[in-house]
């Protein structure tokens, strides 16, 4: 524990495999889960294909059996003979029997077949024992006895000798009054089945059952168990019970998932259940997660090492810069300098500002009291500064007196608009002011621009008096016609027209400076949003420091709810849109009163 406290690589080497080995139990403890379903879930998949191909054919050969039947109709003269209501004679009895062995011989599971007339209540009977035998009971007028009514259904699951078999009851119509004239039933082993149902059972291991009917009859199992209860079958009965002609899910069960496919047709009903034991969904993701493991422990020692070389390196280094910083402590000031390598680390630039501080560190007295008479100069012209604008608008004002006193009234009134207009510029304790202030500095200025430009300048403004009286930061008018005139008359073709709408929208005070000068190019107004979007003042050709502070500062004033837009046609309009928001700017009115 001593060795963890005082060692950094020790340190270094424990954070980091702890700090490797935590990502690693949690990424194996989830890829063991989620490696399961996956699993799970393609061998489900897998399955209910499996067996939908399964029941295809399931479906075909019992069709097939229950075609035997209509095989009947192929002999005009057995048709004519089980159609007789007379008793056959031994010869036309023998002739039955051989037409039937005819029929029936070429299915080797079929096993005992059995026909009663409707008419006669004859039974002939081929491939038979006494013990396979079926004794089928009289017809009462055509029809079986209520007694017998399993001999009515299509398809019927019977036993001999514990083993399952198929019993097929094909009763026996005549074409054209549609009645029963006689019934066959014959059995089927199997082993046909059997065959089919194999393409399931593969490395899975997993118990196949066949269900025959709504009721589900077991008819087919490789489970050696099935003499035993089913303690899932209820549960599949509630799931069929309202099913469709196709049905397929899975059931959840202790010993693993049970996947069942249900198809409904040409009258019967069939259901595969096949096992999918949990047992080999763990040893697959067992296997996955061992595979992990191994690499993942290759990855934490090679983590180690590398960790406790670093380590070893970085410490030497920082060593070094210790005693370095004994010496500076010292009194020592003149440190041995190393050579700058030619790509130099973290801790190279560390060594270096260093010895740099050091020696630099010897000057920083000398120029203490310099610093300390600059920083009194500042102060000295600081308080000039503050003199000054006071002095300048003082000796303006007694030029326009003079300028009274000798009737050169314009030139009076030009200095009274430039007063007016450097006491505005120079009023720093007014960050925030009313619009019509804005405008009334714009008046002046726009007035100072008009007597200089003379006819070459047009200028008009229009603004609602509901809008006059909103909050907005200072400066952000005069700037942006002051841009119009220099880009747009200096620049340009010696003649602008520059118009100031202001506009009172739903929530909003729309101003728009519009004027036909040069106007700014796509790559300029890219540049613009771009500098915008980025929080940086832009600074180029056309736009230069005014717009891009007056930009900046109603960002900052009004927030997210500030938008702003740039529409530019050489010389025809070029229009700056500015949308204040109406509600901000109240609460923004009050914040300003209260400064």
């Amino acid at each position: 524990m001593k060795f963890i406290k005082g060692s950094i690589i020790s340190k270094i080497i424990i954070s980091l495999i702890i700090a490797t080995t935590i990502p690693f139990i949690i990424s194996n403890y989830l890829s063991y889960q989620i490696t399961g379903k996956a699993i799970k879930s393609q061998l489900v998949e897998l399955n209910q294909n499996s067996m939908s191909i399964t029941m295809s054919t399931l479906h075909a050969y019992f069709h097939e059996l229950s075609l035997l039947g209509l095989s009947y109709f192929s002999d005009p003269a057995l048709v004519r003979l089980l159609s007789s209501s007379e008793p056959q004679t031994p010869a036309e009895s023998v002739y039955i029997a051989q037409r039937l062995e005819q029929i029936y011989g070429n299915y080797s599971e079929i096993g005992s077949v059995s026909y009663k007339s409707a008419l006669t209540n004859k039974q002939f009977s081929i491939r038979h024992n006494y013990n396979t035998r079926v004794t089928i009971p009289d017809f009462i007028d055509g029809e079986l006895s209520s007694a017998h009514n399993e001999l009515q259904q299509p398809y019927q699951v019977t036993f001999f000798n514990k083993e399952r078999r198929l019993r097929i009851n094909k009763p026996f119509i005549d074409i054209s009054t549609r009645e029963v004239i006689g019934l066959t039933t014959f059995d089927v082993k199997p082993a046909h089945i059997r065959s089919v149902v194999h393409s399931l059972s593969t490395s899975e291991l997993g118990p196949i059952y066949v269900f025959l009917g709504d009721d589900l009859e077991l008819l087919y199992t490789t489970d050696r168990n099935s003499e035993q209860a089913l303690p899932w079958q209820p549960e599949l009965n509630r799931k069929l019970v309202h099913a469709s002609a196709i049905e397929k899910g899975e059931l959840q069960a202790s010993e693993g998932s049970y996947v069942y496919y249900r198809d409904s047709h040409n009258g019967i009903a069939l259901t595969i259940v096949k096992l999918i034991p949990q047992s080999l969904i763990n040893e697959a993701r067992t296997n996955a997660l061992s595979k992990t493991l191994a690499i993942q422990i290759g990855s934490i020692a090679f983590v180690s090492i590398l960790a406790a070389f670093v380590a070893y390196y970085m410490l030497r280094r920082i060593k070094l810069i210790l005693q370095h910083i004994k010496k500076l402590q010292m009194g020592n000031f003149q440190l041995k300098r190393k050579p700058v390598p030619a790509t130099p680390d973290e801790l190279d630039l560390l060594e270096i500002r260093f010895q740099e501080m050091a020696s630099e560190l010897d000057e920083l007295w000398n120029k203490q009291y310099r610093h300390q008479l600059e920083l009194s100069q500042a102060q000295l012209k600081m308080l000039q500064a503050q003199i000054n604008p006071h002095f300048f608008y003082n000796t303006l004002q007694s030029i326009g007196t003079l300028a009274i006193k000798s009737n050169a009234r314009e030139v009076s009134d030009r200095l009274a608009e430039f007063g007016a207009l450097f006491r505005y510029s120079m009023d720093i304790e007014s960050e925030n002011v009313y619009l019509y202030q804005e405008i009334e500095h714009l008046e002046h200025y726009a007035i100072l621009q008009k007597g200089r430009y003379k006819q070459k300048l047009e200028y008009e403004l229009d603004c609602p008096e509901e809008a006059a009286k909103i909050r907005v930061p200072k400066m952000i008018l005069q700037p942006l016609v002051e841009n119009s005139i220099i880009h747009g008359l200096e620049r340009g073709k010696g003649q602008i027209k520059i118009s100031v709408h202001i506009s009172v929208l739903p929530d909003t005070i729309l101003i728009q400076v519009m004027d036909n000068g040069k106007g700014f190019t796509d790559e300029q107004i890219e540049n613009i949003k771009s500098s915008y979007l980025e929080h940086q003042i832009v600074a180029a050709e056309r736009q230069g420091i005014g717009l891009s502070n007056v930009l900046k500062r109603l960002r900052l004033y009004f927030g997210p709810q500030f938008h702003w837009s740039i529409t530019s046609r050489s010389y025809e309009s070029t229009v700056v849109a500015l949308y204040l928001p109406f509600e901000t700017t109240g609460g923004n009115e009050h914040e300003a009163s209260d400064r």
